[in-house]
């Protein structure tokens, strides 16, 4: 299965004017073992603190804008838990949460349907992750 993501990689790079670096396109392929589109904490071969510094917005995968834009600013954990926090109630209800329901009840330890802070935190700092169980 992975001979053939090299090939789909060209392809990709033949059909996309948008691919910046091609090299880096090809890198990521290689990565997303599963070739679902994002790359996990199961499928990363670097440390955990890369891959917690290129998951931007804490959702436990890094995606290919995450891995393509790599090295700029971007927001702490903190902040991108205040914009997911739009009623600013200081928790993340499951219709503030962008990932999907399955993402969210894995995240959500405690059951109660909310992200806290804390659980946020928990789930960028090495916790059970969406992809652990199953989810994005």
């Amino acid at each position: 299965m992975r001979t053939l993501k090299l090939p789909l990689a060209a392809v990709l790079l033949t059909a996309t004017s948008a691919i910046a670096d091609p090299d880096l396109e090809v890198q990521f392929v290689q990565l997303d073992a599963d070739s679902d589109g994002f790359v996990a904490l199961s499928e990363w071969s670097g440390g955990f603190e890369t891959f917690d510094n290129l998951d931007r917005d804490g959702d436990a995968v890094v995606t290919r804008n995450e891995f393509f834009t790599r090295g700029t600013r971007y927001k702490s954990r903190e902040e991108n838990f205040r914009d997911l926090d739009a009623d600013k109630d200081g928790r993340v209800s499951a219709s503030e949460w962008k990932w999907g329901e399955q993402t969210m009840s894995v995240l959500d330890r405690n059951g109660d349907g909310f992200l806290s802070r804390q659980e946020f935190r928990c789930q960028a700092k090495g916790g059970r992750t969406a992809q652990q169980a199953g989810g994005k």
